[in-house]
């Protein structure tokens, strides 16, 4: 059987600071993907705002009929925008929450193959 040069096997110390070091990372990438999300979601929101804000002032200068008519497109674009809004961050929560779990099963190959 080979013998390893000393300094090609890994220390218990050496093992645990490489895991607590990968942790730290898929935490910041996760951490990363949670502040996107939360900006996309943020996003949409103004972009909602700005969507029904400018249909409200489009349905406050027509009159009568064309004015509810209006109105009425406004609220649809605005639902529209709001439910693609909320789609686009449950799919960002839905990957950030993926990653999450693919970083626990890294860090739990690391553990355990380490200990292998």
């Amino acid at each position: 059987m080979a013998e390893h040069p000393a300094s090609n096997v890994p220390t218990g110390d050496r093992i645990l600071r490489e895991i607590a070091q990968k942790e730290r990372e898929l935490q910041d990438e996760l951490a990363k993907a949670q502040q996107e999300a939360a900006r996309l979601l943020e996003d949409a929101k103004r972009e909602a705002e700005g969507i029904l804000a400018r249909a409200r002032e489009r349905a406050s200068q027509e009159t009568g009929a064309a004015a509810q008519a209006a109105a009425a497109e406004a609220k649809g674009i605005a639902d529209q925008v709001l439910a693609r809004a909320r789609a686009d961050a449950e799919a960002i929560q839905k990957r950030a929450a993926e990653r999450m779990n693919t970083a626990v099963d890294l860090v739990v190959r690391e553990v355990l193959g380490g200990l292998s």
